[in-house]
């Protein structure tokens, strides 16, 4: 059978443009890009000073990344609450959200 990707992240920084872009690999059919995340996160960079971003907006980041591809299930059309995700769904979650925390830290350094 086919095998399983390892889950990746990509980030560039546009100083020119003031702008952040993100792809998440591996966890799609095809890289999905968090563009709401993308633009909250460029918004926080001091473009004209040092680029340092807080560790706690790394890390929000990061969860705002990972919940923009990896959604929660919707509710129900019949109003019950929706299904818990699966442990493995909620590990690539987290795995997402590290790996895009670290690859912002990196881009900025």
């Amino acid at each position: 059978g086919p095998g399983r990707a390892t889950a990746s992240v990509a980030i560039v920084l546009d100083p020119a443009r003031r702008g952040v872009r993100c792809a998440v690999g591996a966890i799609a059919p095809m890289p999905l890009r968090p563009l709401e995340a993308e633009r909250w996160i460029a918004s926080l960079i001091d473009w004209d000073g040092e680029r340092g971003l807080a560790p706690d907006a790394l890390a929000a980041f990061g969860e705002y990344v990972a919940a923009a591809c990896i959604p929660d299930h919707a509710p129900p059309a019949d109003g019950s609450e929706a299904p818990p995700l699966s442990p493995a769904v909620l590990h690539l979650r987290r795995t997402v959200a590290a790996l895009a925390r670290r690859a912002l830290g990196r881009a900025l350094s």
